[in-house]
């Protein structure tokens, strides 16, 4: 782990702790990380999910490639 001196605003600080109920900094920062983080999978996720792909893993052969 790294440790960065960063400003923050402090509203944006307290909204985001009530959001997150978190209530220091570090695991504020970290817990709003972390959903960003899985917003974006879960995103990429629904996407990946609305092109078809599921359709292409029905047979065992297709799912078979996927690990590979």
């Amino acid at each position: 782990m790294t440790k960065r001196l960063i400003d923050l605003d402090d509203d944006l600080l307290a909204a985001a702790q009530r959001e997150l109920k978190t209530a220091g900094v570090s695991d504020t920062v970290r817990m709003a990380l972390q959903q960003a983080a899985a917003t974006s999978a879960r995103t990429r996720q629904v996407a990946w999910l609305q092109s078809g792909a599921l359709e292409d893993m029905a047979t065992p052969e297709a799912r078979a490639n996927v690990w590979r």
